[in-house]
């Protein structure tokens, strides 16, 4: 069954009997009376074999604008269902399954309310068709990995498990091991947590946060599975660099911010994409610096409250954009070319503009090779 995608209005234009339905983006003209009562049934989730003899227009009426709406990606075609983790593990095969209905779930009744507002940015992701749940629902599946001792860091954890990325941890030496000073005051950590295990005090809220019912079998901290992307929230050892460039390993960058400013990215993929000496290379060749050298010997790099939270879903928002392609790619990330070769430049006096710097592959990096 076809439906409109969530978020269609329908707009009155100046001029009589004239009217767009869509978005402010993206909207097709209806001109006929005929048009706005197809539209209106739709709307109230009436099946379009059905709006011909409930309100007697042409079927090909009805046809047309159907084709109208899918030339725009205005309509789904199929609606998709959520899959979700065995969490009822019992002895007594009965009783786990009588526990596992839906009907009896509370957590699963709240889930269709807390997804509801997920769903709403990804049916309109270029080549969505089944209300944006198939996209939603395979986050589930990336192994994702926060090395790093920032604000920007705490914060991703939060804001990926409530997106719908159950596997999201911290890794397990990139990190401080103690709440401190500055973790204070970031994401619900309180002055009473200082000097408990920054690591515990997390996975103590997971169940809390996780968009997705946890699964009682999987063990997220688990160190012997490769990730599906490595965040690097500040310097990157450069044995581990090399490591990551030798066997392919997915990562993005958002380095230690400096002199008011913050970057994020780019995402490389090793061999494949811009990696970062090709970002240093280019910055070379365009601003003529080689080199640089903190004159400050005792500089903390942490972020401002509210850019903190501005950069970390700027991040998180790129590296959703980068699994949810790989899932519609059916695992080829670089279909989606636009998600790579970029720098996000912030300002933190002018956060709402940020700037996006494209890079290519530099000819002197030799990531190629």
């Amino acid at each position: 069954m076809r439906t409109l995608k969530r978020g269609i209005s329908l707009f009155t234009t100046t001029t009589p009997e004239e009217y767009f339905l869509g978005t402010k983006s993206r909207a097709i003209r209806i001109y006929t009376c005929e048009q706005k009562v197809i539209a209106e049934h739709l709307a109230r989730g009436v099946d379009e074999n059905d709006i011909s003899q409930i309100t007697g227009v042409s079927p090909i009426a009805v046809h047309n604008l159907m084709t109208e709406l899918a030339h725009e990606a205005l309509i789904d075609i199929s609606q998709g269902a959520i899959s979700l983790s065995d969490r009822f593990v019992s002895k007594l095969d009965n009783r786990a399954i009588k526990n596992s209905k839906p009907n009896r779930d509370g957590a699963y009744i709240q889930l269709h309310n807390r997804i509801a507002p997920e769903l709403e940015q990804s049916t309109w992701i270029t080549g969505v068709t089944d209300t944006g749940v198939g996209v939603l629902s395979a986050r589930q599946n990336y192994l994702i990995e926060i090395s790093g001792s920032n604000r920007v860091a705490t914060l991703l954890f939060t804001l990926l498990l409530t997106s719908g990325f159950t596997q999201v941890r911290f890794a397990a030496t990139g990190r401080n091991s103690t709440i401190d000073d500055l973790d204070i005051g970031v994401d619900g950590i309180a002055s009473s947590d200082f000097g408990f295990s920054f690591i515990k005090n997390r996975e103590e809220r997971r169940r809390d946060y996780s968009l997705f019912p946890l699964d009682k079998g999987a063990n997220y901290l688990d160190e012997a599975s490769t990730p599906d992307l490595a965040i690097a929230c500040g310097d990157i050892d450069p044995e581990k660099l090399s490591l990551w460039m030798s066997y392919g390993q997915a990562f993005i960058h958002i380095p230690h911010p400096h002199g008011g400013s913050a970057e994020i990215g780019p995402i490389v993929i090793p061999g494949k994409t811009p990696c970062l000496r090709c970002a240093q290379l280019a910055e070379s060749d365009q601003s003529g610096v080689i080199a640089s050298r903190a004159m400050s010997t005792h500089e903390k790099f942490e972020y401002p409250q509210i850019a903190a939270h501005f950069i970390a879903a700027t991040a998180a928002s790129q590296i959703t954009a980068y699994c949810d392609a790989i899932t519609l790619s059916e695992g080829e990330a670089l279909k989606g070319p636009e998600i790579f070769g970029k720098i996000t430049v912030i300002d933190y006096q002018r956060l709402a503009q940020p700037q996006v710097v494209a890079i290519t592959r530099h000819p002197l990096c030799g990531c190629a090779f």
